[in-house]
């Protein structure tokens, strides 16, 4: 497989920005259903990244772990 290939079947597998906007919307109709909030648009962009935070703090707790063992 050549390099172009592969960046053409990478790009492939890379959702389209009408994609990820649905998924988006989609995922936000969940949080309000779910909280039984009725929140805006601009209230979800205002707010921090709950998920990166996870990420952040999980990593970090990998990271500690990883120390105390080596």
């Amino acid at each position: 497989m050549s390099i172009g290939q592969l960046v053409e079947a990478l790009a492939a597998e890379q959702p389209t920005a009408a994609q990820r906007a649905e998924r988006l919307a989609a995922d936000r109709e969940v949080v309000r259903r779910m909280m039984g909030v009725d929140i805006r648009d601009k209230e979800f962009e205002q707010a921090p990244d709950v998920l990166a935070n996870i990420y952040k703090i999980a990593a970090e707790k990998v990271r500690a772990d990883r120390g105390t063992a080596a």
